[in-house]
């Protein structure tokens, strides 16, 4: 039968309660944020502070980045608790040692896995992306710059950590992938935090430890460059300030390291498949 492990790993990852709750955090988080928004653009208008379209687009604007930063967040957050034990758990219940050997390869199984939970991640991440935006256009008349480079780039950071979490979950238990792939992650936002730091105070040793950061673990450089993408066209932070926040950038992702991130995701996958080839049972 093909494709039965994807679909068998669709439906377990459905029927899991973190994936239920993910969807239910997605709920209230687009309810909240149109709440939110919709509460702050009665007040101002009421005030008349935004008397014209681009003033709100531009307040839209500022709002939607973070409500998609959280959004970012909480996509990461389900992909690294799916991918956790995605692995290890499989093997401790013995299941694979009835799948892998006949008449299913093992690296058919990692790699079919693996799809499972990609399609997982990136269709979590797009349908709550969407549901940000949807409201913010709404609302306050907002658009990304880009939709589709922003959806890619976030369904690339997802995609990431899943391959990064069930390498992994290869050699690991399940809570000792979840912790030491939660640190990956938060270690990639420290790297950017110091980058940025960095570039504020003209220290170019901290920039240097950012970029390293980033190319090693670069799940926070890419929210960053998603971000460059859901900014309105032409709008920027300040016209003598820096391009730059600690949780988004103006700056267009350089082709360079996006390429870079794709070729480091599929690195981890194959280092992933060797390291299950070689896995005792």
């Amino acid at each position: 039968m093909r494709l039965a492990v994807y679909r068998a790993t669709l439906g377990e990852a459905l029927g899991r309660k973190i994936v239920l709750w993910g969807w239910i955090a997605s709920v209230l988080l687009v309810g909240l944020f149109g709440l939110g928004l919709a509460f702050l653009f009665d007040k101002v208008s009421r005030g008349e502070s935004l008397t014209t379209l681009a003033q709100r687009v531009l307040v839209g604007g500022i709002l939607t980045i973070l409500g998609l930063y959280v959004g970012s967040f909480l996509s990461a957050f389900l992909a690294m608790m799916l991918a956790a034990g995605s692995v290890s758990a499989e093997i401790d219940s013995g299941v694979l040692q009835a799948v892998v050997v006949r008449p299913q390869p093992r690296w058919r199984w990692y790699l079919e896995r693996w799809f499972g939970l990609v399609t997982m991640s990136v269709m979590y991440v797009v349908v709550l992306t969407l549901g940000i935006l949807l409201v913010s256009r709404i609302i306050s008349a907002y658009e990304p710059s880009s939709l589709f480079g922003l959806l890619g780039i976030l369904a690339l950071q997802v995609t990431l950590l899943v391959t990064v979490g069930m390498l992994l979950s290869c050699r690991l238990s399940s809570v000792a992938t979840g912790v030491v792939l939660f640190l990956y992650f938060g270690i990639a936002w420290l790297g950017g935090f110091i980058g940025w730091i960095g570039g504020l105070a003209e220290k170019p040793e901290l920039t240097t430890i950012g970029t390293v950061v980033s190319l090693v673990a670069p799940s926070d450089a890419l929210w960053k460059a998603a971000s460059s993408y859901a900014l309105p066209q032409g709008m920027s932070l300040s016209s003598n300030g820096p391009t730059d926040l600690p949780f988004l950038s103006t700056l267009q992702p350089s082709p360079w390291f996006l390429g870079w991130a794709v070729v480091l995701t599929i690195v981890f996958l194959a280092l992933g498949v060797r390291t299950f080839a070689r896995r005792d049972l």
